[in-house]
């Protein structure tokens, strides 16, 4: 389709090959540390896709290197496994990341938005971890019908996304994130530290979690369900049916 290409192609760019491990190298000790939640996120993650009750397909959206959702789903009943990203650097780390999974499996270079809108297919559960806050309400909005489209009938959307309280701005929940980043992200030296704000306060945009549901309502899933918030609430992962 318009919005993919192959991963495999010769002549990776150096410049983009040494760009995104710089950035990698700073989210593997995000990651390392659990400065993020993963651990909690995707063993919550993993639970709730205990509870189906059949074998599924599996649509990772902004995919990475994949590594933290293929553990979530070791050993489940899976049927099809396809990670988009916009990175060709992140998918050949997650093909390798794939190769324990016992199903079909497709990587696809594209943004996970374009994707969306020109794919046909369907899948049981659609993921998305750490890249839907990416989009600003209004365009969230009008997204959410489209990612319906691709969650099977009585399939699951799950997300893994930043939040913000109720009735916080998006100001007061980022100046809330870097207080909590300042103070317990010792691991990253100063400018790593700075790159990871820039980054946030440049392309995060976080939801309440009633605005999640207000969404989701719209867009037609049921009300969705908290899988878990940090103690700080400033992650959360929800499940919202078809």
């Amino acid at each position: 389709m318009a919005a993919s290409q192959p991963i495999d192609e010769p002549g990776q760019d150096a410049a983009q090959v040494k760009a995104f491990f710089d950035q990698w190298a700073i989210y593997r000790k995000v990651l390392e540390f659990d400065y993020l939640h993963h651990r909690a996120a995707y063993a919550a993650i993993g639970r709730a896709l205990e509870e189906l009750p059949h074998p599924f397909s599996f649509l990772d959206l902004g995919a990475g290197d994949a590594e933290c959702t293929v553990g979530a789903l070791a050993g489940k009943p899976l049927t099809r496994y396809e990670a988009v990203d916009l990175s060709a650097v992140a998918l050949r780390l997650a093909r390798k990341r794939a190769e324990m999974l016992p199903c079909v499996k497709n990587f696809v270079q594209a943004d996970f938005v374009e994707h969306v809108r020109a794919s046909r297919e369907t899948f049981d559960v659609v993921f998305i971890g750490l890249s839907f806050h990416h989009l600003p309400q209004a365009h969230k909005r009008s997204f959410l019908p489209e990612l319906r489209r691709l969650v099977a009938p009585g399939g699951r959307l799950i997300v893994y996304e930043p939040i913000r309280r109720a009735g916080e701005s998006r100001e007061e929940a980022l100046a809330r994130w870097w207080e909590v980043a300042r103070a317990t992200w010792t691991a990253l030296a100063p400018d790593e530290l700075e790159k990871a704000r820039d980054h946030v306060f440049g392309n995060d945009y976080p939801e309440s979690v009633d605005a999640y549901a207000g969404l989701f309502s719209e867009a037609g899933f049921a009300r969705p369900r908290v899988l878990f918030t940090d103690p700080d609430a400033l992650y959360a992962g929800f499940e919202a049916g078809v």
